[in-house]
């Protein structure tokens, strides 16, 4: 049916086209800065600010898994971590604004990491004898390698987790980085969510913020089709390698990816739901809606690890199969959102990962 719609779609936008009076443009009865303004109200700042709530509880947990670990402090801390982590997959595609002018992907998810360089800088971590190594002023500057999810996680689900977090035989102790990872992640999510709330657009002009927004959906669906699922289904003939996987420790790269999507319909919703843009309720428009729809119900199907899909006959398939269908939804996601909008799709933020 998408490819249906492929066909179909050159003749739609020409029939727009040709509706407009002559010397008139598709921008004309769009106000982008109330559309930019209604998005950054009900899609980013709700979820930022979530993120900021859940990075704090995530801290409180932290704080109480020393000096003794023990299995239940444990575990409300993994709680915490998927809790926040959620948080932050919904936020994950904004590459906009506050987080690139704060570095904020690299430092909360350092990943993909293909040199194990998480691993390399929490051992140098860990015989560091600076005794403040570990607060939030000195934290915050430390190798972006540690400073965020990836690192905790390796704390946290690593197989004997327990007892490496009872670990004393180095100068920085492993259940201390913990508190140090949440303390620093939540003072990442206060500041992003201040920098939303204080100034949104940051002197850009409207229609650069909403072809911004635009560049962060096309990059949000392209990212989770190659990147999250492309990585660990490996190149064209080649065994599956599940261990590039995004959070494949914690057994949660398909919830990454469903959160994603459900996060990026939503702000497909607000794009399309512009004034002028004439895109939500069209025809058009509710079955790109539906196309979402059916890709956030294939991914929740499959369960939230992707080892596991991965280790059945026809797993690989399946994830082939949907990341086919997410690559087609963001071709035409582009195409309608960038008719209706009158934007041009620019440079993708994730060009030289």
């Amino acid at each position: 049916m998408i490819k249906a719609l492929k066909r179909l779609l050159p003749i739609f936008l020409l029939t727009a086209a040709t509706a407009l009076p002559a010397g008139a443009s598709q921008a004309d009865g769009i106000d982008y800065a109330a559309a930019n303004a209604a998005i950054v109200q009900d899609h980013l700042l709700p979820r930022y600010h979530d993120f900021t709530t859940t990075t704090a509880d995530l801290m409180t947990a932290a704080q109480k898994l020393c000096p003794d670990v023990g299995a239940t402090e444990l575990e409300a801390v993994r709680r915490a971590f998927h809790t926040a982590l959620d948080a932050w997959q919904t936020v994950e595609h904004i590459r906009q604004g506050p987080p690139a002018a704060t570095d904020a992907h690299i430092r909360v998810k350092f990943w993909p990491d293909r040199k194990s360089i998480v691993d390399k800088h929490l051992t140098r971590l860990m015989k560091n004898k600076n005794p403040d190594i570990l607060t939030p002023k000195i934290y915050g500057h430390v190798s972006i390698a540690v400073q965020g999810f990836p690192a905790m996680e390796r704390l946290l689900f690593a197989e004997d987790a327990a007892a490496r977090l009872k670990q004393t035989d180095t100068p920085v102790k492993p259940c201390a980085v913990v508190g140090a990872i949440a303390a620093n992640l939540h003072a990442i999510a206060g500041d992003l969510e201040k920098r939303w709330t204080d100034d949104a657009a940051a002197g850009r002009k409207a229609k650069r913020v909403t072809t911004d927004l635009f560049n962060d959906l096309a990059t949000g669906l392209g990212a989770v089709a190659e990147l999250k699922l492309g990585a660990p289904l490996g190149a064209e003939g080649h065994k599956p390698r599940p261990r590039r996987a995004e959070n494949w420790r914690s057994g949660r790269a398909l919830r990454n990816v469903v959160d994603n999507l459900v996060a990026l319909k939503d702000l497909y919703d607000g794009l399309a739901a512009v004034p002028g843009a004439g895109l939500a309720g069209s025809p058009e428009g509710d079955f790109v809606a539906g196309q979402f729809d059916q890709v956030i119900k294939t991914a929740k199907s499959m369960g939230p690890s992707i080892t596991d899909v991965l280790a059945e006959d026809k797993g690989p398939l399946r994830l082939k199969s949907l990341k086919g269908s997410i690559l087609d939804l963001r071709e035409i996601v582009v195409q309608y959102v960038a008719g209706s909008l009158d934007l041009v799709l620019g440079f993708n933020a994730l060009d030289g990962d």
